[in-house]
């Protein structure tokens, strides 16, 4: 608790926050790879994440999710250790590791004990440099993988994310899961792999992060002549620039087995042109006031006064090239036409009219979040990457609260109306197909769509 107290206090005073940046960050580059370093000897720890400037939009349709396996395989064996040699060698040294893989990036995290973090990355270097991806233990894995995407037919609601997510986005080039499709992962062999983590060491564009005492400058050797990765100029991916959808007057709607509620996406694009207009903080108190917790107005009306729902959110999230803005919810069979007027009903009311205790309660959680959002130490390297990533700079961590202070009622309304009209969203509703009368009863347009495909 101490932690997070003296952290938060860092971010408490602007002025304080931005010297706490300029006193100890630190940019290094070893062999040619950019190095943010964090510089913090409070503790014999240390966080680390490199970033590589690629992820599933660099996959072909065929290979989709080779990106994500690559990464979960590394561990799986190598020339020298099996895989049971590698997870033992790490859990000695104390050593928590992951990856994470976007469409436009990916990154692979290591947090562990100073003591050993010489023999720690000196073996995660291995991994990358010497992976051989045992046909055994990916005949496995990819077993996993289509059992997972299988029974997702009696998940109801990760079923209607992954649908809405490929529709939402359909013709961006970023509608592909991450994960890839059964079809795309049974075609996946170790020699494709090598290829992919081949192509991540030699020629995709990285950058390492972290947090940790004096102690790291030893990973400078360790990161040239065990991992052998070299900065190239010019080689940061581009992205393909996102336009805006055209309208869908339809409800997309699917019908699965065993459904007693309708699950309910309500989304868009979010375009490139858009992402430049920044207003980031406008953007984040409006999808706060809509769909941020328990006393935003969707949950206050679906929930509270017309018991529709248990629970409602919107997200709006940004990368480099584009953006996702959303609703979501679930119902029962027979209140799915009053959910949908009533969500309509919220997002209009919210352009028009905004009570100012509503607003000034949104304004405080916002920030208050904002501040919680940066307590550990993973997630304030994730936002450095992040920044970096979407090419914004550093100071900007510190303009949050002072640029939401300045938000007005109206501000909030307009912001609204332009990332959550409802006629520019996508509207999926997943569920008994029953409902299709009831929807078509109400007036609604309806195309109907198979799960399997999406599997």
């Amino acid at each position: 608790m101490m932690k997070i107290t003296i952290l938060l206090l860092f971010f408490v005073n602007s002025a304080f926050a931005k010297n706490y940046i300029e006193e100890n960050l630190r940019k290094l580059s070893w062999n040619g790879v950019e190095v943010v370093w964090l510089e913090d000897n409070s503790l014999p720890t240390f966080d680390l994440s490199v970033y590589f400037r690629d992820g599933a939009l660099g996959e072909s349709k065929t290979d989709a999710g080779i990106t994500q396996l690559m990464f979960d395989q590394l561990t799986s064996g190598t020339k020298r250790y099996t895989q049971k040699d590698i997870v033992e060698s790490l859990e000695f040294f104390g050593t928590k590791y992951g990856s994470r893989v976007t469409h436009e990036f990916s990154t692979f995290s290591v947090h562990g004990l100073v003591k050993n973090i010489v023999p720690t990355m000196k073996m995660v270097c291995h991994l990358f440099d010497d992976a051989s991806f045992p046909k055994k233990e990916l005949k496995k894995a990819k077993s996993r993988e289509i059992v997972g995407l299988e029974s997702l037919v009696s998940q109801h609601g990760k079923l209607a994310n992954r649908i809405f997510r490929e529709e939402s986005l359909k013709g961006s080039g970023f509608e592909r899961p991450v994960s890839g499709y059964k079809s795309s992962i049974k075609r996946i062999n170790s020699k494709k792999l090598s290829a992919r983590l081949k192509e991540f060491n030699e020629k995709v564009f990285k950058k390492i992060y972290i947090k940790g005492p004096k102690d790291i400058k030893v990973l400078s050797s360790v990161f040239a002549n065990d991992c052998g990765w070299k900065g190239v100029k010019g080689n940061e991916k581009s992205f393909p620039i996102v336009k805006s959808k055209a309208k869908n007057q339809n409800i997309i709607f699917v019908p699965v087995p065993n459904a007693n509620q309708a699950q309910v996406r309500i989304g868009r694009i979010v375009s490139t042109d858009e992402i430049r207009q920044q207003e980031r903080e406008l953007k984040s108190f409006a999808t706060n006031y809509l769909g941020g917790g328990f006393t935003s107005q969707l949950v206050q009306v679906l929930r509270v006064k017309k018991a529709l729902t248990y629970s409602a959110g919107s997200y709006h999230s940004e990368q480099n090239s584009y953006g996702r803005t959303g609703m979501s919810t679930f119902t029962k069979n027979e209140t799915i036409v009053e959910l949908l007027k009533s969500i309509n009903e919220v997002v209009n009311s919210s352009t028009k009219s905004i009570s100012k205790s509503s607003f000034m309660y949104s304004k405080r959680s916002l920030k208050g979040n904002y501040l919680l959002g940066l307590e550990s130490t993973s997630d304030f390297l994730e936002n450095l990457m992040q920044f970096d990533h979407n090419q914004i700079s550093y100071d900007e961590i510190y303009k949050f609260n002072e640029r939401v202070d300045q938000i007005e009622i109206k501000d909030v309304q307009r912001m609204i109306g332009q990332l959550y009209n409802i006629e520019a969203q996508t509207i999926l509703v997943l569920g008994n197909k029953s409902l299709i009368k009831d929807l078509k009863k109400a007036g609604y347009k309806v195309t109907t769509k198979n799960y399997k495909k999406y599997l």
